[in-house]
């Protein structure tokens, strides 16, 4: 979900990092004009974070109980109130790394719950939850090696733009983010085959973690210092904000 602290934010990026295309051009003109409606009401950023959770979570059932197009809509649901507790939080003032924190645990609850329910739903195959525990690996595997990486200085936003220039999978990586494997999951479920979704995530997500872990053993290399200055940041500056 969109973290809630206090580094400004732009179009083009949300507070974990950078928009990807699904969120830049779906997900946040939606959540902005929700934002925008009840960023003045008694609801507070964490409740929101709630909010966008619990619909992912019955997207998750739906699709357990094997009404797949129900969890698609739920799920994408989901997806675009992703973008509402930070966004309301920036409003109301309230943003802070314990949002932070609430975010980056319901998130990842809610990734494996999506996984577990298709695989689950698609009939409990040894094949399908072996597919869902790749999947959940890679998810949080690369979540893992984010947040690593933030405690070392270096910029979720800045992670991404250097897997953009210099990853083999660079044409994949605009459904790498949350909000693209969850369009992913939405589409297939709307299709009636959320199992090729799982399958796809499975592969996408073991490949996303083996290049994260490339990139950031790359940017925290002996000697990469100097030649990543403006991506690497002083613990102790970070720490301030």
């Amino acid at each position: 979900m969109t973290v809630h602290h206090s580094e400004p934010a732009d179009d083009n990026k949300g507070l974990s990092g950078l928009d990807g295309p699904i969120s830049r051009y779906l997900n946040r003109p939606l959540s902005r004009r929700i934002s925008a409606r009840v960023a003045g009401q008694p609801i507070t950023a964490d409740q929101w974070s709630w909010i966008a959770f619990v619909a992912a979570i019955l997207g998750a059932a739906a699709f357990a109980l094997r009404l797949p197009r129900l969890g698609a809509l739920l799920v994408h649901t989901g997806s675009v109130l992703d973008g509402v507790d930070g966004e309301v939080a920036r409003a109301q003032g309230t943003a802070g790394p314990s949002g932070a924190l609430l975010d980056l645990v319901l998130d990842r609850t809610s990734d494996v719950a999506i996984l577990a329910g298709i695989a689950h739903g698609g009939g409990g195959r040894t094949a399908d939850w072996l597919a869902a525990l790749t999947a959940a690996n890679g998810i949080v595997g690369a979540s893992v090696v984010k947040e690593r990486l933030s405690a070392e200085g270096v910029r979720a936003a800045d992670t991404q733009r250097v897997e953009a220039e210099a990853g083999w999978q660079r044409a994949l990586l605009p459904l790498g983010g949350r909000d693209g494997r969850l369009v992913t999951v939405a589409l297939f479920g709307f299709a009636r085959r959320p199992r090729l979704a799982l399958w796809w995530l499975a592969a996408h997500s073991a490949l996303r973690l083996v290049e994260r872990v490339r990139v950031g053993r790359q940017l925290l290399a002996p000697g990469a210092g100097a030649e990543n200055s403006d991506t690497i940041q002083p613990r102790v500056a970070r720490s301030a904000t």
